[in-house]
């Protein structure tokens, strides 16, 4: 099993996501997964919740899908791109 390097909740324009390092085909690969990809695709639900009880469930969300997110990943990194890679709605 191939694991994220480092996910943690960052910040995405002006809301938040889960930002995480890949290995892929030896090079590391900045990505982050917007809160929006994970309440449409992972069934994440923060409304009402705190800060902290968001980010909570926002990691566990971006855990519970890693498999998806990870073959998502993957296909964008093949795409150019100028440094960390926003995985939202679209992508999936």
């Amino acid at each position: 099993m191939v694991y994220p390097i480092g996910p943690k909740v960052a910040d995405v324009g002006d809301d938040v996501g889960v930002q995480f390092d890949y290995l892929i085909a030896g090079s590391s690969q900045a990505f982050v997964v917007t809160r929006q990809a994970l309440e449409e695709h992972f069934k994440l639900n923060v409304a009402g919740l705190g800060e902290d009880l968001r980010d909570a469930a926002l990691y566990e969300a971006f855990l519970q899908g890693w498999q998806r997110i990870r073959n998502v990943a993957a296909r964008r990194s093949a795409m150019p791109n100028d440094g960390r890679i926003i995985l939202d709605t679209g992508d999936f």
